[in-house]
């Protein structure tokens, strides 16, 4: 099979890329097991529903001039650009790399049981496990899907309990943020077990029983959170996520590109940096697009994350890792580097003034 680009994975990131690439004229092909599906497939209304959300359907992608192979690709020369996937062989000008992430338990004895919906098929096999009327959840890792996901099933009815090493919820994001978390999820009647590591999970079936230094916590289902790893592409011999520049070209490799957790984003203010979120999936795959059309330049979408917890919703312009002070700011939480610039905007409740946000972050780098 001749196509003109190949598009490894068929998640946010590469979704994004095929469908840019359409609206250039060039017709992609999508390579991954099942649709593509939201990401993270695995809190909030995909979590209540117990289904994915799909980003896009069969006929959907026939209409914007995608053709999809539903296979995993097994061998990649990435000099001649040729793929194997399914039994099928194809023959690319152009390939985008957009593997993402894998995502596993932690390699604690007896904790390979544990729920991860992060995938569809996890997703799935979650909410089959939760049907049953009210259960008691233990949520292992306190970042923001750990706290997303507590918050979600607490609201559903379930007792839900966090357990995680750090001693507050989202503790490794600035404040207020773990103090916004820890009340929100005191509030929903979650319990947060903080500074705990986890020995081994004992038990199967009914009940599975989480042993840590100075107790136990005993639960019907487990849940791990604890985030992802990126994933290498067969072919790829470099380290991952990899540096790239605005052309978002794999370095060392003609018309090879990658996007979404496989690079270090190459942000014209902030500089390479690490994102893993869905808006900058988005970004990267529609800037791989663009350069593959001719008409890539610098990469300047500014970095933005939102959370529902609970009832909370929260949303961040800008990189807080840039940010040397905060401040607040008639309701605004505003982060400031060393010499006084706005870098990063954090709002709290208030989804209409994002749009204020963002622009105090860009009036700085204008």
């Amino acid at each position: 099979m001749k196509v003109e680009v190949a598009i490894v994975g068929n998640g946010v990131a590469g979704t994004a890329c095929a469908m840019r690439l359409a609206r250039h004229g060039i017709r992609p092909l999508l390579i991954g097991p099942g649709l593509p599906v939201d990401r993270p497939p695995l809190t909030k209304s995909a979590l209540v529903k117990g289904e994915p959300v799909l980003l896009a359907d069969e006929e959907r992608l026939a209409e914007r001039g995608v053709d999809r192979l539903d296979a995993m690709v097994d061998e990649v020369d990435l000099g001649s650009r040729q793929l194997r996937a399914g039994g099928v062989d194809v023959d690319a000008d152009a390939v985008v790399l957009a593997t993402g992430l894998s995502y596993r338990p932690p390699p604690i004895s007896g904790l390979e049981i544990a729920h991860v919906n992060a995938t569809p098929g996890g997703l799935r096999r979650l909410a089959a496990a939760l049907t049953d009327g009210p259960r008691r959840v233990a949520v292992v890792g306190g970042g923001l899907i750990g706290v997303e996901t507590a918050a979600t099933l607490a609201t559903q009815g379930h007792a839900v309990t966090v357990l995680d090493l750090l001693e507050r919820p989202l503790h490794r994001l600035h404040d207020p943020l773990p103090a916004i978390a820890s009340a929100t999820l005191d509030e929903l009647g979650v319990a947060f077990l903080g500074g705990v590591m986890i020995e081994a999970a004992t038990g199967a079936g009914a009940q599975v029983t989480l042993c840590h230094k100075g107790g136990s916590v005993t639960a019907d289902v487990i849940v791990a959170a604890t985030g992802g790893r990126v994933v290498s592409p067969p072919g790829l011999e470099t380290d991952v996520p990899l540096e790239v520049g605005p052309d978002m070209r794999v370095p060392g490799r003609e018309h090879v590109y990658a996007c979404g957790d496989l690079v270090l984003v190459p942000h014209a203010r902030f500089g390479p940096m690490r994102f893993p979120h869905w808006d900058a999936a988005i970004g990267t795959g529609e800037q791989a697009a663009d350069a593959i059309a001719g008409q890539a330049g610098p990469y300047e979408r500014l970095p933005y994350w939102w959370s529902d917890i609970g009832p909370r919703r929260l949303a961040e312009v800008g990189l807080a890792e840039a940010a040397a002070t905060w401040a607040k700011e008639e309701g605004l939480h505003v982060g400031s580097d060393a010499g006084g610039a706005v870098v990063c905007v954090l709002v709290v409740d208030e989804p209409r003034r994002l749009r204020e946000a963002r622009a105090l972050v860009q009036e700085e780098a204008a």
